[in-house]
């Protein structure tokens, strides 16, 4: 396993051999597919925020873009703070370690996020115990009655226990979101398993400090109701979806309509209008809605590094195609 607790390690993973920056990279999922989650929970965007273990995503300008000018955006290496300071000179980033970010003084936020930072942390060699460590500095850091929203990898029964860290006064909501990049074109049905369905998104609300009309008012709201959130019951019905696609058998084209990359891009759209159907069906939402958000969480042509089979820009379908077809002209997609 990586060494995670080493700044050397992040500091050589964010650059190359030659020092030239690492391309940015949206860790799970970015701000397009958690603005509409994260957006009520918020609602001021002229708060205080601190976005803990922030890397090299995007999602910091976008939070930042989003209205939350008074946030600031943390992560233990410098050279990555360096770069996106120079990718996005708007937005206050900072060098700290999110597990003792002393130049911040007790009770300085109204809201921290933290989209994975927790599962790093729980793959340290002592990945509890400095878990809890972080709770301490996120809970040390909020205002009372201040809120942490927390995206992560791992099982809400994995994530949940940490409301009761000791020395942290929280109360808590937990839900599964879709992940999205199910669908997209580089992820094959054989790679989708059970544990990459969804992620867990998480609310800790700080009650701490509150008077006991505040907290017994925080305390009532919980569970909150949550936008997007999965019902075991439709993830079920998620999972028995993908299994059935999985034991499909590849998609047959006819490599003569594929004869350009623009082709093998159609293809792929066809894919994941396909996908987006299934899911419609299953979550009961709009298709064209839900075909929407899942167009923009693909990665576009020229973003792509791999091959142009796995790449898509157009909208029409290959399947419309009348030419005929011998043995000699498939490909596999799959």
């Amino acid at each position: 396993m990586p060494d995670y607790g080493k700044k050397s390690y992040w500091d050589e993973r964010y650059q190359d051999k030659d020092g030239n920056s690492d391309e940015p990279f949206e860790w799970m999922c970015g701000w397009d597919q958690l603005e509409h989650t994260i957006l009520p929970l918020l609602p001021s965007r002229s708060a205080s925020m601190l976005v803990v273990g922030c890397g090299n995503a995007p999602f910091s300008a976008s939070i930042h873009d989003a209205g939350f000018i008074n946030s600031i955006h943390v992560d233990y290496s410098d050279v990555v703070i360096k770069q996106q300071r120079e990718r996005f000179p708007h937005v206050d980033f900072r060098v700290g370690d999110c597990l003792d970010l002393k130049e911040f003084e007790d009770s300085y936020f109204d809201y921290l996020v933290d989209k994975s930072l927790i599962d790093t942390m729980m793959c340290y060699e002592n990945g509890t115990e400095t878990t809890k460590d972080l709770f301490r500095e996120m809970h040390r850091l909020l205002k009372p009655g201040g809120r942490l929203v927390q995206i992560s990898l791992h099982k809400e029964d994995e994530v949940e226990p940490f409301n009761y860290t000791e020395g942290c006064d929280f109360v808590c909501t937990t839900c599964k979101l879709i992940n999205l990049k199910l669908f997209d074109p580089q992820t094959t049905r054989k790679e989708v398993s059970d544990g990459g369905l969804y992620h867990t998104f998480a609310v800790f609300d700080k009650i701490e400090g509150t008077d006991p009309a505040e907290r017994e008012r925080i305390v009532s709201q919980h569970p909150l109701t949550l936008t997007n959130a999965l019902s075991d019951e439709t993830l079920d019905e998620v999972k028995k979806v993908l299994d059935l696609e999985k034991l499909k058998d590849p998609r047959i084209i006819s490599w003569i309509d594929c004869n350009r990359p623009d082709d093998l891009f159609e293809v792929f759209e066809a894919v994941i209008e396909d996908y987006s159907k299934i899911l419609a069906d299953v979550l009961e939402e709009d298709h064209a809605s839900l075909l929407d958000q899942i167009k923009a969480t693909k990665m576009s042509p020229t973003d792509s590094s791999t091959s142009s089979s796995t790449s898509s820009s157009s909208t029409s379908s290959p399947y419309s195609s009348t030419s005929p077809v011998t043995s000699e002209d498939f490909i596999t997609v799959d």
